[in-house]
């Protein structure tokens, strides 16, 4: 028995010693593609705040999420901070802030860099405090004690390309029981909040996350497989090769009966947040295929002038970024998207930005 304990120990002390040295000796990204693969939670969700690992900070290189490990990748040195709740926002918390941002990885500025991100910039151009709520839902929002302790004066809605058609509808009772069961939640609260009980379960989670083993795994696969290159959804366009996640597809014509579908989330939304004397703001924002679409040879999409048109009938409030993007690259020649990423560029976010802050001053 002892000589078979003596056996097992011995065939893995080098694999425990390979996660020793990852989990106490090198950095937390050293195995990891980009910031977001080192910070974001994997499993314990659930008692760790937030999407985000909280209180880190990592600064290094990182390549788009289309091009990576090809000719087509651009290096680009990305910084990621997150606050104690566990999002991607740097300086001291507020007890209240007066916008909230809520959306996916274009809110929490996916390919960017941390001042590059939405929020800073609109919190830059209003010198009020912006929140990225992201990735998150409107959901997430009903449940946040802070944000029903505190609500903001403004709650902006960002969507990108066809994740408009998933925006799932407001569940009331979500924030209603969070109200309900306060003792409860003030105590799960304060187990978050505790650095030291969020130190575990960060290391629990890094070590749940295998980086080593994932990394490892990976290139050995890139060795053997080597990534066709002719797989890439490419185009060749006046900035030269740019990659697509979709390529044609995110183009094609949408039923009326998902439009509407759509219409009716969205001012479920605006009803919710008008309820609660909070300004709701809706802010699409197309893919980079709706835009290059003559590169794609696809027909000019209209789905976004569709909706942007039946919400404003509605009286909702909506920043047309699809139109101003569309303006600025056939006018100007201007490139508002990373060649070999999903996400959108500074530039692009600059003017989403620009025209945002002029819908929030305009009403005030």
């Amino acid at each position: 028995m002892k000589k078979s304990i003596l056996k097992l120990v011995l065939l893995s002390s080098p694999f425990l010693l390979a996660i020793g040295v990852e989990l106490f000796v090198l950095p937390i990204d050293y195995f990891t593609f980009r910031p977001l693969e080192a910070l974001v939670i994997k499993q314990f969700d659930n008692i760790l705040p937030g999407r985000f690992y909280p209180n880190m900070t990592l600064i290094r290189e990182e390549e788009g999420d289309l091009g990576h490990h090809t000719k087509y990748a651009l290096k680009r040195t990305i910084e990621w901070t997150t606050d104690s709740y566990g999002y991607r926002k740097k300086g001291p918390s507020r007890p209240r802030y007066e916008v909230v941002i809520i959306g996916q990885s274009e809110t929490f500025g996916g390919g960017l860099t941390q001042k590059e991100m939405l929020s800073e910039v609109l919190e830059g151009r209003l010198t009020l405090g912006v929140y990225p709520l992201a990735p998150t839902s409107v959901n997430t929002f009903l449940k946040e004690r802070r944000f029903i302790r505190h609500p903001p004066e403004i709650v902006i809605v960002t969507c990108m390309g066809w994740g408009v058609f998933y925006l799932p509808p407001p569940k009331m009772s979500l924030m209603k029981k969070r109200i309900s069961n306060g003792t409860v939640q003030n105590m799960i609260e304060m187990i978050q909040e505790n650095r030291r009980i969020q130190s575990v379960f960060v290391f629990l989670d890094r070590l749940y996350k295998m980086n080593m083993f994932r990394y490892l795994r990976t290139t050995l696969r890139r060795m053997f497989s080597e990534r066709q290159e002719t797989a890439l959804n490419l185009a060749d366009t006046k900035f030269g090769p740019i990659l697509f996640l979709q390529g044609a597809k995110a183009n094609k014509d949408v039923p009326k009966e998902k439009l509407d579908q759509v219409v009716q989330t969205i001012k479920s939304y605006d009803d919710l947040f008008k309820s609660r004397g909070i300004r709701f703001i809706f802010l699409p924002i197309p893919e980079k295929e709706n835009i290059f679409y003559e590169s794609l040879g696809t027909q000019r999409p209209v789905f976004w002038e569709q909706l942007v048109a039946r919400l404003k009938e509605l009286g909702i409030e909506t920043v047309d970024v699809p139109r101003a993007f569309e303006e600025e690259y056939r006018k100007n020649s201007t490139l508002l998207y990373l060649p070999d990423d999903t996400h959108w560029n500074p530039r692009a976010v600059q003017l989403a930005a620009d025209l945002t802050a002029r819908v929030i001053e305009r009403k005030k």
